[in-house]
């Protein structure tokens, strides 16, 4: 329900910026980012990486300066995959919506630039898949609500088209009384689960 909830807020905040995008004095666009996911930690056993997808608007202020501040508020598909058997838990499906607001660096002389702060998230959809099926086995998994982490962002910077590489780590720990019963490797140890991601794509 709460994916229901905050898609179109994200869409709708999406479409606001790009209108905004010929009148406002700042950079404003729109990224669509690949990400590469996993859950670190000693929780869970045995993860591997998955495949996800990040967009929505981002801002940036003054980006003549050589110091300039990078603002987002994006949607991540992200979690982990998992080798435990056809019997035992195969994948961990989250869905948050990340905002972070940090200083950016503008390479001199060159089209290049670097950030590097916090962010903060909020889960809106958690499911757990067991062995090879296709539907989920249980949603609302026993992960906090909330997130933060730091993450840092690369960019070349194209004259329409800017290319962006990142990383994300979670700062704290996601285990909220993860308790997957009668599931395979067991859980419910109360031990750390961190969200780790990588991000490629672009930035228009």
């Amino acid at each position: 329900m709460k994916l229901f909830c905050f898609i179109p807020l994200l869409f709708l905040l999406t479409t606001v910026t790009a209108q905004q995008k010929a009148e406002f004095p700042h950079k404003v666009g729109i990224k669509t980012n690949i990400n590469i996911s996993t859950l670190i930690g000693s929780e869970l056993q045995n993860p591997r990486p998955k495949f996800g997808y990040t967009a929505g608007p981002y801002i940036i202020f003054n980006p003549e300066n050589r110091w300039s501040l990078y603002t987002e508020a994006v949607g991540s598909f992200r979690g982990s995959k998992f080798k435990n058997g056809d019997t035992g838990y195969s994948r961990i499906s989250t869905f948050y919506v990340d905002i972070c607001a940090q200083p950016l660096y503008n390479i001199p002389n060159s089209n290049k630039a670097i950030t590097l702060g916090p962010y903060a998230s909020y889960l809106a959809l958690s499911s757990l898949f067991i062995g090879a099926k296709k539907k989920p086995e249980l949603n609302d998994i026993g992960f906090k609500d909330y997130d933060i982490g730091v993450a840092s962002y690369y960019h070349i910077k194209g004259n329409t088209v800017s290319l962006q590489i990142g990383a994300k780590l979670a700062l704290i720990s996601a285990n909220n009384n993860v308790n997957f019963i009668g599931y395979y490797p067991k859980t419910g140890n109360g031990k750390t689960i961190k969200s780790l991601s990588f991000e490629i794509g672009m930035a228009f």
